[in-house]
């Protein structure tokens, strides 16, 4: 799977988490997104990485977000934590 692909996967992951979690339209979410101001908070952020984690088969070492992150900072946390393509340097 690519980079690309990843990234896109975890994004609609995220995506499908909160809709589930918090009753959002997917088609709402932009990667954007300030999370605080849908009413996520760090917590729940952290909840949604340890379901990735979980989903995703991988240990998340580096969970570090800045405050407030966006939908798309959340998905780069993630995305740097996986492991590189094979053929990749």
């Amino acid at each position: 799977m690519s980079n690309s692909t990843a990234r896109d996967a975890i994004v609609l992951k995220i995506k499908e988490v909160l809709s589930d979690r918090f009753g959002f339209e997917i088609a709402q979410l932009e990667e954007s997104s300030r999370l605080r101001d849908l009413g996520v908070d760090s917590m729940h952020i952290v909840e949604i990485m340890m379901d990735m984690e979980a989903d995703l088969g991988v240990k998340l070492e580096d969970l570090s977000v800045p405050p407030n992150p966006s939908l798309g900072e959340v998905v780069d946390a993630i995305a740097r934590n996986l492991p590189a393509p094979a053929g990749s340097p």
